[in-house]
């Protein structure tokens, strides 16, 4: 049998979907996909021993079908991130990956990875094509050892057949390694974030309607390297009379339980993480969407996905100005300062839900439906070539 093997840059439950997770559905659809759940870039930190576990656990019976033509793979990495080891444990991935695909007589087409770390699966799996598809600076996540991961991400790119990122300053640092790079900006489920969830119940949902109005909201990873903490408790001290909520998982990825042990003002209101397809009823809660990015490298070369999934559902979105979202800066208030947040929210609040227009663009060039069709086109290219 012929399939795909994607190397995610998430395990396949996290908490939120990403580009891996999508990219391996939509694959699905129409060729066998075997999903290699990412092995991290760094040793786990004492607040992440719990979710060890589980993976470890999942890597005794690694292979497991969670679709008519999707399986997960779950690789034993070995404790060895430095520089001077971190290839040799990509390697140990991929001679995994390579021993069951012999073993089950599966034949890789094409190797989708979006992490460094999957060089040893790019290398080794015997794919016939390979894609690094870069969504961030990986090198620059906390606790990681950044040059380990540099080279990694140097010798992707330049054995890659091609090389996507999802915006020019993930480009401008690719062009030199690479010999085709392609920019694909990122694209929204926008399924799932344009149908009618009225009928969603959830005990977060019941919550959030007993906080007094206005709320100001923001949905994803509530870790320090991605939100400035900081700036939304000034927000909120400055206006104790709207309430601010958090919803999504603390500390994910960080090096410190940081968020997770933060006082902060009463009218902040957090929120464990909730499935993904309750979000869209989430953000229908909120009156304003926030994006308070943290000032970190990291989101210097970031897209955060739920800009589009926030103006899909019609709210007005405030956030600070990150280079990726450039060329959609008159879809959002832009606002650096708590006191400039303040205005633009204010703002924001008298505006009140946006028109169709934004979503009805969203819809029709930034969903998944037409990225699908760009990366069979993709993968027909070089198969065919």
């Amino acid at each position: 049998m012929r399939v795909d093997v994607v190397y995610g840059s998430a395990l396949w439950h996290a908490p939120t979907k990403v580009n891996c997770h999508f990219v391996a559905e939509r694959l699905a659809q129409e060729v066998p996909v075997v999903f290699v759940e990412s092995v991290g870039s760094r040793l786990p930190r004492a607040h992440e021993w719990r979710r060890l576990g589980p993976r470890l656990l999942r890597s005794l019976r690694p292979l497991k079908r969670v679709g008519d033509k999707l399986w997960v793979m779950s690789p034993l990495p070995l404790p060895a991130y430095g520089s001077k080891f971190v290839k040799g444990n990509s390697a140990w991935v991929g001679w995994q990956i390579w021993a069951m695909l012999a073993l089950r007589r599966w034949r890789p087409q094409v190797s989708w990875i979006f992490h460094p770390m999957g060089l040893g699966v790019a290398r080794l799996s015997g794919a016939k094509r390979r894609v690094y598809y870069c969504i961030d600076d990986y090198a620059a996540n906390p606790g990681v050892d950044a040059e380990a991961v540099e080279h990694l991400e140097n010798d992707l790119a330049m054995l890659a057949d091609v090389t996507l990122v999802t915006g020019e300053p993930l480009a401008k640092r690719l062009r030199n390694r690479s010999d085709d790079v392609r920019i694909v900006p990122n694209v929204a489920d926008t399924v799932l974030f344009t149908a009618d969830h009225s009928h969603v119940r959830h005990a977060v949902l019941t919550a959030l309607e007993d906080i007094p109005r206005p709320r100001l909201g923001y949905v994803g990873n509530l870790a320090s390297y991605k939100i400035d903490m900081d700036l939304v408790s000034s927000i909120a001290a400055s206006r104790p009379d709207w309430a601010i909520v958090l919803v999504g998982p603390r500390d994910m990825g960080d090096t410190r339980r940081r968020i997770g042990n933060v006082s902060l003002p009463p009218n902040i209101h957090m929120f464990e993480a909730v499935p993904h397809d309750i979000t869209p009823s989430i953000i229908d809660r909120f009156d304003v969407c926030l994006l308070p990015s943290a000032k970190h490298p990291v989101m210097n070369s970031s897209f955060p996905l739920k800009f589009f999934e926030y103006v899909l559902r019609e709210r007005p979105v405030v956030g600070k100005s990150l280079p990726a979202l450039e060329p959609f800066r008159e879809w959002f208030y832009q606002a650096e300062s708590p006191a400039q947040f303040v205005v633009a929210i204010e703002n924001a609040l008298a505006e009140g839900p946006r028109d169709g227009t934004i979503k009805r663009k969203t819809t029709e060039l930034f969903g998944w439906n037409e990225r699908a069709r760009l990366l069979f086109e993709l993968r027909g290219e070089l198969l065919d070539g």
